[in-house]
């Protein structure tokens, strides 16, 4: 098969004007010096159109003939302009709390500014038909964001895996293994500010990159109309971002537990299933709605294992007329190893002693997103998100994040994007108030 870059076409930008029309006095009629100019430019656009595949011919690279190998990019420069204190200058997720002035050397201030390419993405994807009786599918998508916590953004970004993935399918059944999203929070925010780490991320979005063994089967489809139930299951990797008290440079206290987490989905599919599956594009009909459970374990203090758990939400609904909406929300307990939740806390504190766990957080967040695309070359929406954690022994105790975005396409393949995010985080202290703002230029392949 052929190795397809995945690009659009030039035609459009080569189109010819509307031919004018010679009219006399009896009526409008085409004369012969009009038709010899549309038969002009015609030609000119066949010679371009021809120019065009020999070019595209150049470039592929013959495979197997079962294979098709995709390439993807979006490389972006995103400029951004931080108030306050956020808990990243780049991609803040919560508002942190201000350090107190020096009385020597003052204060670094409350402003940040900053240019970097670290979310540039790209991809690769591959589907190979005939596969046990089913099609293949497989894609890897990396970014240059590999030190994401590093309070110094690095001038020479290095590669992050994102995710990884390999799908069979079958007309009822599919079988995922490789690096994605919870089972239970597969939706993502749109925007191109918030790609390294995505908006909302501790303020109701579960986002983290898990390895993973993931089923689904179609449990029911009406026999006139595009509406169906499956359940979904997965086998993921434990992960808390803790370490045992008693060894702090050892395994994850989630690989301690001997146990990997456990995952389960029900949703119910109404409308085209290819739109659904477009997590990055708007939905034209239809939606999806899925209820889902997570069971984990880890060992962070003592003999025995402490029990991680939530329960969840989703829906993405077509509203027509080019207007989407999506969200996701749950509530649970010990579950920041799934991506910022609790606002990036397990335990509570315990008194004066900051060396050992608290209490575990239980937590309630979601968050809701409102999309639309009112022109072919442009989409816009607005967001909110919020994580509240029950109880009082969290230093962080709510974390609300709203945001507006907007991607503009002048012309293939260029991209523009702006997003403008307002974060207030409640300590135990007091509030604290951050706001950010992206602009990106790029292009998309």
């Amino acid at each position: 098969m052929l190795l397809v870059v995945n690009a659009r076409s030039l035609l459009a930008q080569g189109r010819p004007p509307r031919d004018s029309l010679a009219r006399d006095s009896a009526g409008a009629r085409i004369t012969l010096d009009s038709l010899a100019a549309r038969l002009e430019r015609t030609e000119a656009a066949l010679a371009l159109l021809r120019q065009q595949v020999a070019t595209e011919s150049a470039t592929q690279v013959r495979m197997r003939s079962r294979v098709q190998l995709e390439l993807s990019a979006r490389l972006i420069v995103n400029g951004w302009r931080t108030s306050g204190i956020g808990s990243s200058s780049e991609v803040p997720t919560f508002a942190a709390v201000a350090r107190p002035v020096d009385p020597l050397f003052g204060s670094a201030g409350r402003q940040s500014l900053g240019l970097s390419m670290r979310q540039s993405v790209v991809g690769a994807s591959v589907s190979v038909d005939s596969v046990l009786g089913g099609v293949l599918l497989a894609d890897m998508e990396l970014d240059f964001f590999s030190r994401a916590l590093d309070p110094n953004p690095p001038l020479f970004p290095e590669p992050r895996l994102r995710t990884a993935r390999a799908i069979l399918v079958w007309p009822r059944t599919e079988i995922l293994v490789g690096m994605e999203t919870p089972l239970i929070s597969d939706l993502t925010p749109i925007t191109a500010a918030g790609v390294a780490i995505p908006t909302f991320a501790a303020a109701g979005n579960l986002w983290n990159w898990l390895p993973q063994l993931r089923v689904t089967r179609e449990l029911w489809q009406h026999s006139r109309s595009p509406i169906s139930i499956a359940l979904q299951g997965a086998v993921m990797s434990p992960f808390s971002v803790e370490r045992h008290v008693t060894d702090a440079a050892g395994p994850d206290a989630g690989q301690l537990s001997g146990r990997p987490a456990l995952e389960s989905r029900v949703r119910l599919r109404w409308g085209g299933s290819d739109d659904v599956a477009g997590l990055q594009a708007l939905l034209t009909q239809g939606g999806e709605i899925g209820v889902g459970t997570h069971r984990g374990w880890l060992r962070a203090v003592g003999d025995s294992n402490t029990t991680s758990w939530a329960t969840s939400a989703d829906a993405r609904v077509a509203l027509g007329h080019g207007v989407e909406l999506r969200g996701e929300a749950y509530r649970g307990r010990l579950l920041r190893g799934l991506g910022g939740a609790a606002i990036g806390q397990n335990f509570g504190l315990l008194g004066n002693n900051v060396d050992r766990p608290g209490v575990p957080l239980t937590n309630a967040a979601g968050w809701v997103q409102l999309n639309g695309q009112w022109h072919p070359r442009v989409i816009a929406g607005v967001g909110c998100g919020t994580d509240r954690v029950l109880g009082s022994s969290a230093d962080r105790r709510r974390n609300s994040v709203c945001a507006v975005h907007a991607m503009w396409r002048p012309a293939q393949p260029l991209l523009v994007s702006f997003e403008w995010r307002d974060l207030r985080t409640r300590y135990a202290a007091g509030v604290q108030h951050a706001r950010h703002l992206n602009i990106g230029f790029g292009i998309e392949l």
